[in-house]
C-alpha cells in the first residue's frame, strides 16, 4: 500500500510539472487552416493558402524547376536535406529545414528573401528587432511585429546568425495571450505545422530552454503591404545604402506643394531627419554644426547599415563627434551650437558620400560665387547631382537651413531625387 502511495504521488508530481507546458502548447489543425484568420489583406490571405496547402518556393534542385511539396501536418521538409528558394529577382538560395522553409514561405508571400538578416540584399523589407535574449507581447507590439514577419534566432551571445544552429519560424498572429507560428522542422523530423504557444511557453522553448536570441525579425515596408491591399504598385526608391522606411510623417509647415516638401518627407520617412515640436519641422531654421555632424554621422551608419550606438555619457552630440572621427572626418568647424554655412555643411556631407554613390551625371555646372579651387568638395557634389545653387549663385557662407540641408541628404540617400 506504501509503494501505491509513494507511485502515485509521484505520477501526479510529473503531471504537475508537465501540464502546464502541455496546456501552453497546441498546434493547429491543417483542416481548418485559413489565410483569412491571420490578416485582413485578401492578397496576403490568397498567399497563406497557397502555402498552407503546401506550394510555397521551395524546390529540390538548384534550377528551381522541381517544387517540393510541403504540406502543414506532414513530414514534407527533410531534416539535413539541402532545397532551394528563390526571390522575385530570380537570385537562388539554398539551405536545409526550417531554414529554407521560412525563406521559400517568405518569398511566396513577398517575394524577398531575408537570407542572414542582411538587408542589402532586400527589396521590400525591413528589420523591426534583433539581439534580445526574450519575447513578450509588449516587445512585439512596439515594433510592429505583422502578419508574415520572418523570425530567427541563434545562440550567439551577439546576436549573429551563423547558419548552423537556431531555428527559423513565420509569425501569424499575436495577442496579449498567445502566439500563432509556422515552422518548418517542428519535430526536429521534417514536420511543418502552425503552433500556437502562450507567451512564457513561447519564450521558454524557443530561447530560454536553448539559450537562444532573437537575431532578427524582418517584414515588408508598410508601403508594401499597403501595395497589397490595394494592388497598386508602390512608389520605388533608389537608395544608395541601406535605408529602409521606418514610418510615414506629416507637418503641419511642410505644404505638398512647396520645394523642399519630397527631401524633407524622405529623410524623415528614413530616420535620417526629425522635426519640431508640435507637429513642425521648421523648414526655414538654421543648423547648427552639431546637427550637422549628427546627419552625417546618420547617414554613414545607415548607408553601412552597422546599426551604430548612438547612445553614451556627455553631450548629446558627442557620439555622432566620436563616430564621425572613426571615419577620419573633421568636425572642427565653429561652435557645435553655432550654425553651419552652406559650405561646411557641403564639405562634411562630401566626406560621408562612398564614392560608389556618386553618378557625376550634371555637367558642366558653376556658380559665380564659387572658386573651384577654393570649394572643391561644392562641385564634387554638385557634378554628381546632391547640390543645387540659387539662380546661378551658391552662397557659401550663409546658413544653411533645414529645408535645404533636408533636399542635400534626400538626394545623398535616394538617387531617384536627383
Amino acid at each position: 500500500m506504501k509503494r501505491r502511495l509513494i507511485s502515485f504521488v509521484l505520477a501526479l508530481l510529473v503531471y504537475v510539472s508537465v501540464a502546464p507546458s502541455t496546456l501552453a502548447f497546441s498546434t493547429v489543425d491543417p483542416k481548418l487552416l485559413r489565410g483569412s484568420d491571420y490578416t485582413d489583406i485578401p492578397a496576403l490571405a490568397g498567399r497563406l493558402d497557397t502555402v498552407f496547402s503546401g506550394r510555397p518556393a521551395l524546390y529540390s534542385d538548384i534550377s528551381c524547376t522541381a517544387p517540393v511539396s510541403a504540406r502543414v501536418g506532414y513530414r514534407d521538409v527533410p531534416v539535413g536535406r539541402t532545397l532551394y528558394t528563390r526571390d522575385s529577382r530570380g537570385n537562388v538560395y539554398s539551405g536545409s529545414s526550417c531554414y529554407i522553409y521560412a525563406n521559400a514561405v517568405y518569398s511566396t508571400l513577398f517575394g524577398d528573401i531575408p537570407y542572414h538578416g542582411e538587408s542589402g540584399a532586400w527589396q521590400s523589407s525591413r528589420w523591426v528587432l534583433g539581439n534580445c535574449n526574450s519575447a513578450s507581447y509588449e516587445l512585439f507590439a512596439s515594433a510592429g511585429v505583422s502578419c508574415g514577419a520572418l523570425m530567427r534566432t541563434t545562440p550567439n551571445a551577439d546576436g549573429s546568425y551563423n547558419s548552423n544552429y537556431g531555428h527559423s519560424v513565420i509569425i501569424l498572429a499575436y495577442d496579449k495571450k498567445e502566439v500563432t507560428y509556422l515552422e518548418g522542422n517542428g519535430d526536429g523530423r521534417g514536420l511543418v505545422r502552425v503552433s500556437v504557444r502562450d507567451w512564457a511557453d513561447f519564450d521558454r522553448t524557443l530561447f530560454k530552454s536553448k539559450g537562444y536570441r532573437i537575431s532578427f525579425i524582418v517584414q515588408p515596408t508598410a508601403e508594401y503591404y499597403d501595395f497589397l491591399r490595394s494592388g497598386s504598385v508602390p512608389k520605388k526608391h533608389d537608395f544608395v545604402g541601406y535605408f529602409s522606411q521606418k514610418g510615414n510623417v506629416s507637418y503641419r509647415d511642410v505644404p505638398a506643394s512647396a520645394w523642399y516638401a519630397s527631401g524633407v518627407y524622405t529623410v524623415s520617412a528614413v530616420g535620417l531627419m526629425n522635426g519640431r515640436e508640435n507637429g513642425l519641422f521648421v523648414p526655414s531654421g538654421s543648423v547648427t554644426v552639431a546637427e550637422a555632424v549628427t546627419l552625417c554621422a546618420r547617414f554613414l551608419s545607415g548607408y553601412y547599415d552597422d546599426r551604430h550606438d548612438f547612445s553614451g555619457v556627455g553631450s548629446w552630440y558627442e557620439p555622432y563627434y566620436a563616430y564621425c572621427a572613426l571615419w577620419g572626418i573633421d568636425t572642427s568647424f565653429a561652435s557645435p551650437g553655432s550654425p553651419i554655412t552652406r559650405a561646411d555643411f557641403a564639405r562634411l556631407m562630401d566626406r560621408a558620400l562612398p564614392q560608389k554613390a556618386r553618378t557625376d551625371s550634371v555637367l558642366g555646372v558653376s556658380f559665380s560665387d564659387v572658386s573651384k579651387a577654393r570649394y572643391p568638395y561644392i562641385y564634387a557634389l554638385a557634378k554628381t547631382g546632391v547640390l543645387r545653387g540659387d539662380g546661378g549663385t551658391f552662397r557659401p557662407l550663409s546658413p544653411i537651413t533645414r529645408a535645404e540641408a533636408a533636399c542635400v541628404l534626400a538626394r545623398m540617400a535616394d538617387r531617384s531625387l536627383r
